[in-house]
């Protein structure tokens, strides 16, 4: 990256130490302004949207501070499975369009779905997306190296973790990483 502030160094350690992996802190990419979009986030009670119930339950709710900002998954709501198969689409990508539809500024987080992120590129070449953060941290697909480089070339503010790694556990380590620094910060 070319910046790193103090709260990324602070972020990318916590990181490195909860998953042993240095390759892995070294692989995340921040755009400039996602930390302030996730403090607006908290700060303002809005909402961190998940595409599975792991990454939901796995989020430390003790971060998210008292401001309202909360955390739903759509992926198991029964409308969503019903327009996924109507649509012949996956619920992955209806998730996203009931995501997007929740007003305030939002995190949407992918630790699953590649289709998620997909479906958040195209939308925003239709549509502005100025109160939308994307953390991409899927892994194990194909076309999910290429996607995620899409998200990082687009104008979608995100966290990315680039390449192959990524997935569900360590979805939940960046969030959990992300809110505790943000936390520390908001006692000082």
């Amino acid at each position: 990256m070319p910046y790193m502030t103090q709260e990324m160094a602070s972020i990318l350690a916590e990181i490195e130490r909860e998953t042993n992996d240095a390759s892995l802190s070294q692989s995340i990419y921040f755009s400039p302004t996602a930390l302030t979009h996730i403090k607006r986030l908290i700060e303002m009670g809005g909402t961190i949207i998940t595409d599975t119930t792991l990454v939901e339950n796995g989020i430390d709710m003790s971060l998210m501070g008292n401001k309202g900002a909360k955390v739903v998954c759509f992926i198991d709501d029964p409308q969503v499975i019903s327009l996924a198969e109507q649509r012949r689409i996956t619920r992955a990508e209806i998730a996203v369009d009931y995501g997007l539809a929740v007003t305030g500024p939002k995190l949407m987080v992918v630790g699953s779905a590649p289709a998620a992120i997909n479906r958040m590129i195209r939308r925003r070449q239709s549509e502005p997306m100025s109160d939308v953060c994307v953390l991409a941290a899927s892994t194990g697909f194909a076309s999910v190296v290429q996607l995620k480089e899409r998200l990082i070339d687009s104008d979608l503010t995100s966290i990315v973790v680039r390449g192959k790694k990524g997935g569900i556990p360590v979805t939940i380590t960046i969030l959990n990483a992300i809110l505790r620094e943000i936390a520390k910060n908001a006692n000082k």
